[in-house]
């Protein structure tokens, strides 16, 4: 299994900012697997009593961590102040980016060298977005008290 960091194996994911968690997502996950981490991430891997498997799987989780941490902007990083170490927090579904995936759809508008089809793109790219976000059984009321 490889311990090498997004900068030294090549790899070229682009930080996440406010506005592509869609994509940061899904090159975040390929990434992670690509490592050996991605299931100590989703929550699939489980500790064990034993203490020198408990402390392989804390080691690994906090390379997990770091290689998030470091794939994230670091105006975003705020977001995870007191959670560094838990890769799963990392990407959590965080009412913030909700926020700002709404923002982006609304922000959406015509330009006079696009097209309407170029239009209905973003539009389509931004109410993914807003949906991967979403947590599972999202209601209108959940989205009130976010808002």
């Amino acid at each position: 299994m490889s311990t090498s960091s997004a900068s030294d194996t090549g790899v070229k994911v682009k930080p996440l900012t406010n506005s592509n968690y869609q994509k940061w997502c899904g090159e975040a996950k390929a990434y992670l697997m690509r490592l050996g981490l991605w299931r100590l991430v989703a929550g699939k891997e489980s500790t064990s009593i034993n203490a020198a498997e408990l402390n392989k799987w804390e080691a690994k989780a906090e390379r997990a961590a770091g290689e998030i941490y470091l794939l994230v902007e670091a105006d975003q990083r705020i977001h995870f102040r007191g959670l560094e170490d838990d890769p799963k927090a990392h990407l959590s579904k965080k009412p913030g980016a909700c926020f700002n995936a709404y923002d982006d759809l609304f922000s959406i508008h015509k330009e006079d060298n696009e097209g309407l089809i170029d239009l209905g793109v973003q539009i389509s790219k931004a109410m993914a977005n807003i949906q991967n976000l979403r947590l599972t059984g999202f209601t209108i009321e959940q989205l009130d008290e976010e808002l």
